[in-house]
Formats: C-alpha cells, sequence, structure tokens
C-alpha cells in the first residue's frame, strides 16, 4: 500500500475520472461527460455566497473554472452560452450533493427540472437579435460564459477596489456591463463605407464608451431582448412553483 500523498491524490483524480456524469449541455443538444464535484470546489462555490452582494459575480468565476476542470471532454466550454452554465450547475449539483434542495424549510426535489432540460428548445430568435436604427446597427447574443466570465470579473474587481463610500457608485454600474454582456457587434453606417467593431475583441472600456452613447430607443431594444432571454432561461431553474437561485449558495447542504 502507498502512503504517498501524490500517489493517493493522482488515484483519487482517477477515481474521478472514471466515474463521470453525463450531463445535457443545450446548446450542444447533446451529453457531455464532467467530473462530480469534489470538497474544495464546493467550498470555493460556498465562499462565493457568502457577501450577497458579490454572490453572483463570484459565482460566473468560480463556476467557470469548475466546468474547465471538470469536463472530460476536449469541448472549448467557452462555446457555452450562460443557460448551459444553469443546465451544468443543476446536474452537478444533483449527481455530486443531493437531488433535494431546501429553501425557507420547503424540500424541493430537482430530478423533474433536470429531466425537462432536453426538451426546453432552444431557438435562434432567443440566442439572437439585431436592432438596426438609422445609421447604426447592433448586432445581439446571449453571451457566451467567456464574455460572461470577462465582465463579471471587471466589475467584481471594482467592487472589491472601490471605498465605502464609492459602493453605491460601483453598484450603479452594473446595470451597464450586463447590457454589454449581450452586444457582439456595432456598425456605423455612412456614405463612405461601413465601419464595424467587434465587441468579442475589443477592451471593455471601449465597450463601455461606446454602449454609453447608445440612445433610450436603443437600450430599451437591448433590454427587451434581455428578457426575453430571461424568460427562455426561467424554464432552467423553475423548481415545483418557484425558480431559484443557481449560485454560491444553492450547493449548500
Amino acid at each position: 500500500m502507498s502512503n504517498s500523498v501524490p500517489d493517493i491524490l493522482k488515484q483519487l483524480d482517477d477515481l474521478n475520472k472514471q466515474s463521470g456524469i453525463d450531463i445535457y449541455v443545450p446548446s450542444l443538444q447533446r451529453t457531455v461527460k464532467f467530473k462530480a464535484l469534489n470538497l474544495l470546489q464546493q467550498k470555493e462555490l460556498l465562499k462565493s455566497s457568502i457577501d450577497e452582494t458579490l454572490t453572483k459575480l463570484s459565482f460566473i468565476t468560480s463556476f467557470y473554472n469548475i466546468i474547465q476542470e471538470n469536463i472530460l471532454e476536449t469541448t472549448n466550454i467557452n462555446s457555452f452560452y450562460t443557460f448551459d452554465r444553469t443546465a451544468i450547475a443543476l446536474a452537478l449539483r444533483a449527481a455530486s450533493l443531493d437531488t433535494k434542495y431546501t429553501l425557507d424549510e420547503t424540500v424541493y426535489d430537482l430530478s423533474p427540472t433536470i429531466s425537462s432540460i432536453p426538451t426546453n428548445t432552444v431557438t435562434h430568435d432567443v440566442l439572437t437579435n439585431t436592432i438596426d436604427l438609422q445609421n447604426l446597427v447592433i448586432e445581439l447574443e446571449v453571451p457566451k460564459l467567456d464574455i460572461d466570465r470577462e465582465i463579471s470579473n471587471a466589475v467584481l474587481n471594482k467592487f472589491r477596489a472601490a471605498k465605502t463610500d464609492d459602493i453605491k457608485t460601483v453598484v450603479s454600474e452594473l446595470f451597464i456591463h450586463e447590457v454589454l454582456k449581450y452586444i457582439k457587434a456595432v456598425t456605423f453606417k455612412s456614405e463612405t463605407g461601413d465601419s464595424a467593431i467587434d465587441f468579442r475583441i475589443i477592451k471593455l472600456d471601449s465597450k463601455l464608451a461606446i454602449a454609453e452613447k447608445f440612445p433610450t430607443t436603443i437600450t430599451n431594444q437591448i433590454l427587451d431582448f434581455i428578457k426575453k432571454f430571461r424568460d427562455f432561461e426561467n424554464q432552467y431553474t423553475k423548481v415545483g412553483d418557484i425558480n431559484i437561485e443557481v449560485d454560491g449558495s444553492f450547493f449548500a447542504i
């Protein structure tokens, strides 16, 4: 019998890989094999739920890392959408911890919700939209995991660096940063030619500077698109007669 800690850690890694979990990823329309959550990962998720102001932002970062560490296929997780994260989180929580979820002293069974995920139809109009206003065209897309993580991290860092009297200012920026996640490209039309800007590759400050100049008519259309997506995403979080919040606290048992 080996008493080597590295040997034992390797054996545990091998065991986790061998006992993989098949999880349905909606955007791929098929199952993908993942390792179960381990105790360290659960600890990190619970840690992200301590500060209510930061919990959602911290969860986005923590769970991105978990998906990357636990996926057992050669698949680019940056092709996953944010609703894929919700589906994966539900399945990993149920398989690794418990299918029962307690909220306000009521116990809910996650199994029916997880079983229904493959039946939720993902349509093109839910994922993308185009706003065309005079000489401005804005392409919208539901954020992929890397975009969501990048912008959430930026806001999270602002929170952590802010002084107490700056917190309200940072909170007010949450709104516009959330809008930024859904902008894929902006094209300015002119008689001399079109000028297109790919929002996925420019710096966050540049995204912010452009979006802050949008007229409210455009902002309202972006918000309508986000609301439509939220209504669709609620299918993945409806358990019994409620919609649960999938964040760090969801992984407490």
